[in-house]
Parts: C-alpha cells; sequence; structure tokens
C-alpha cells in the first residue's frame, strides 16, 4: 500500500514552487559607499550647472526731465523712444513726523527682481527692490540720507544702472542731484553726521569703480 505521505510531497513542492515566483523578491539594502556616491554624483551636477545670465548692460541716449506732482518731486530719464528708463522721487513718508523718503524706479527684464544695483563715480550701492506697477520695471525706497542717494547725488558722469537681466548706462545730470539733496536739505551735513554703515557696504554690489570726492 502506497504511503499517504509520500502521495503528498509532489503537491507540497508544486506549491511551494508557485509561492516562490509570485512573492516579490526582497532587495538588498544599497550599500553605503554606493548612496555617497550617488550624492557626490548629484553634487557635481548641482555645481557644473551654469550660472544666471549676467545682465545685457547696454548705453542708453535719452534726456532728463523734473516735475512736481501732489508734493511729489520726481526726476525722470526717458529714452528717445519714450521709455522711462530711470527715476528718483523725493515723497512724504510720515505725514505726522514729516519725513522724508526716495522712490527708486528702473527698467528691469524679470518679474522677480531683488535689487537695483547703481554704480556711480561716487561709489557702488544695492538697494532692495521690488516688481513695479509699470510691467518690466523694479522700485525700491531708501532714506534720503542713505548710501544709494549719496551715490546718486554725489556721482558725476555715467551712471550704470542693473536690475534683473537688464542693465542700462546713461550721463547724470544736475536735476538727478537737485532732487536727492531738496529731498534732505540738510545733506551733507546728514552724511557727515550719519556715514555710511558696516552693513549698507557689505549689501553692495562688488563691481570696482574708481572713487571720486563728491560733487558739490
Amino acid at each position: 500500500m502506497r504511503n499517504p505521505l509520500i502521495a503528498l510531497i509532489p503537491a507540497a513542492l508544486i506549491a511551494g514552487a508557485a509561492y516562490a515566483q509570485t512573492e516579490p523578491e526582497a532587495t538588498d539594502p544599497q550599500p553605503v559607499e554606493a548612496v555617497e556616491a550617488e550624492v557626490d554624483e548629484q553634487a557635481e551636477e548641482e555645481e557644473e550647472a551654469p550660472p544666471p545670465p549676467e545682465a545685457v548692460v547696454v548705453e542708453a541716449q535719452g534726456s532728463w526731465d523734473r516735475a512736481t506732482t501732489s508734493g511729489r518731486d520726481t526726476v525722470t530719464y526717458t529714452s528717445t523712444d519714450g521709455e522711462e528708463l530711470f527715476s528718483a522721487t523725493c515723497m512724504t513718508a510720515d505725514t505726522e513726523m514729516g519725513d522724508r523718503i526716495l522712490q527708486i524706479k528702473a527698467v528691469s527684464a524679470e518679474d522677480t527682481v531683488g535689487a537695483i544695483d547703481m554704480f556711480t563715480s561716487a561709489g557702488n550701492a544695492r538697494l532692495p527692490a521690488a516688481p513695479g506697477m509699470t510691467p518690466d520695471t523694479a522700485e525700491g525706497l531708501t532714506e534720503a540720507v542713505s548710501h544709494p542717494a549719496y551715490v546718486l547725488a554725489s556721482g558725476a558722469g555715467e551712471i550704470k544702472v542693473t536690475s534683473g537681466a537688464r542693465g542700462i548706462v546713461f550721463e547724470t545730470d544736475p536735476m538727478l542731484k537737485s532732487v536727492i539733496r531738496d529731498c534732505y536739505p540738510d545733506f551733507a551735513a546728514g552724511f557727515a553726521a550719519a556715514p555710511e554703515t558696516e552693513e549698507e557696504a557689505e549689501d553692495a554690489p562688488g563691481e570696482p569703480t574708481e572713487e571720486a570726492e563728491p560733487n558739490s
């Protein structure tokens, strides 16, 4: 008589083989060396990523104009094509105290603007900025006596302004100096009492410029 246990062995083997085929294969943990190599490879790819494009700077041809509206004194540099490229406005920041503040506007080629960089013979300055109401512009605010105000009011000759991926070079004008200085009547004394701080110096862009004595 055939042993019942022997008859059951083939069936058990067949069932075990079917289970082995359907059971997902267990994956061995990735070696530490392989993980580190993958991280290093990703870091190298990030380092090899191209830097953001530098601003395309062009020489701008245009003219200056000064106007006063609703207590705001504004000087604007407009291109020969009628595009407002740069402006500085002196306006009241606190109606109770009568404090004044400067609003700087510049053309920009990006929707997300972080700063307006200004380069003159009096030095360099970076002004935090945001997209303006007008498309392709940037706007920033600074005190009437500040490093950006000093750079604009004391520089002679050409001014270079960059914001986003767009930059312009144009000639300064006495109207620009006058608006900024009139915004703080005792302009020179204000700088004598409050020189540029270390923080403002660190925020300024690092492009070298020739230093010049402030013009009166």
